[in-house]
């Protein structure tokens, strides 16, 4: 596991980020959504509410990796994922629903994964360049 740097951890948390996160089946095919409940619980470790998620569910079954894209502007970062666990209880799982009662949402579990990778995705020069 690596440790998502401060300036990635500041931009998932910045409610005005676009977060997106994406998987991939047993056959190969991409499926990628866009997410609100996309956070980052601690430095090595990304999480994303269970909400209307079948097809990324499936796919975290057949193929424990995963992808999250968290953009601003010309900012954008890859965290690279490997599924840990899903839980459905505990302090984490009340935090995400109390945020999601505002837009009268429901998340059944939280997924939790480990970061493995962080790029550099901006556009500029340094886009694809690990850096974590």
């Amino acid at each position: 596991m690596v440790a998502i740097p401060q300036k990635v951890l500041d931009l998932i948390a910045d409610p005005a980020s676009v977060k997106a996160f994406t998987t991939v089946s047993a056959d190969g095919q991409p499926h990628s959504i866009v997410a609100g409940t996309i956070i980052a619980p601690a430095p090595d470790m990304m999480a994303i509410g269970k909400v209307l998620m079948k097809t990324s569910e499936q796919n975290i079954a057949a193929n424990n990796k995963g992808a999250f894209l968290i953009t601003k502007g010309m900012e954008s970062y890859e965290v690279v994922v490997t599924f840990k666990a899903s839980v459905d209880s505990g302090e984490l799982f009340d935090a995400m629903n109390k945020n999601l009662e505002a837009i009268h949402l429901h998340a059944s579990a939280v997924f939790l994964f480990d970061v493995v990778a962080v790029r550099d995705e901006s556009a500029g020069p340094t886009a694809g360049t690990v850096i974590a």
